[in-house]
C-alpha cells in the first residue's frame, strides 16, 4: 500500500499567524498540526507544541506566533513509498507525522495512526486470504 492511499491534505498556515488562530483552525478542522514554511524549510507546530510551549509556560497565544514554537520537519516522505518505510521511519525517529511529497513540493500528512490502521487491513487482509486458500482447497 502507498503512502498516496492513505495520507490526507495538510493544512499549511502563514508564519505570522498567533497561536490563539492556530489553535481555533486546529479545533475547526479536527487537525492535530498544522505545517508552515520559513526560509525554504518545512516547520510543524502540533497540538503538543502548543502546549508545552505556551500554555505550559503561560505564555500568551494571542501574542506568540507560529514562528516561536514551529519546528523543522527533518524527514519527509514521498507519495509513492510503501507504509512500511514509513513505519520504519516513524520507529526509527521517534516521531508522529511526516509530511508527504511529490516532486519535492509537500502535497499532504501521513500520521503513524494512518500507518498503523494500513498495517493492520494489510495483516487482516493477508489472513483473510490465506484462510480462504485453506478451507477452499481443504472443503472441496
Amino acid at each position: 500500500m502507498k503512502i498516496k492511499e492513505i495520507m490526507h491534505r495538510a493544512t499549511t498556515v502563514e508564519c505570522p499567524m498567533s497561536i490563539s488562530d492556530i489553535a481555533k483552525l486546529m479545533c475547526e478542522k479536527n487537525i492535530g498540526s498544522v505545517l508552515a514554511e520559513k526560509d525554504g524549510c518545512v516547520m510543524v507546530v502540533t497540538e503538543r507544541d502548543i502546549l508545552k510551549k505556551v500554555v505550559a509556560l503561560d505564555k500568551d497565544p494571542k501574542k506568540t506566533k507560529v514562528s516561536d514554537i514551529m519546528t523543522r520537519c527533518a524527514h519527509t516522505i514521498d507519495s509513492n513509498s510503501d507504509v512500511f518505510e514509513a513505519s520504519d521511519i516513524f520507529n526509527k525517529y521517534h516521531i508522529r507525522r511526516l509530511p508527504v511529497t511529490e516532486e519535492g513540493k509537500i502535497i499532504g500528512m501521513v500520521t503513524a495512526r494512518d500507518v498503523a490502521k494500513s498495517l493492520i487491513y494489510l495483516g487482516l487482509r493477508a489472513n483473510i486470504t490465506k484462510r480462504s486458500r485453506y478451507v477452499r482447497s481443504k472443503y472441496r
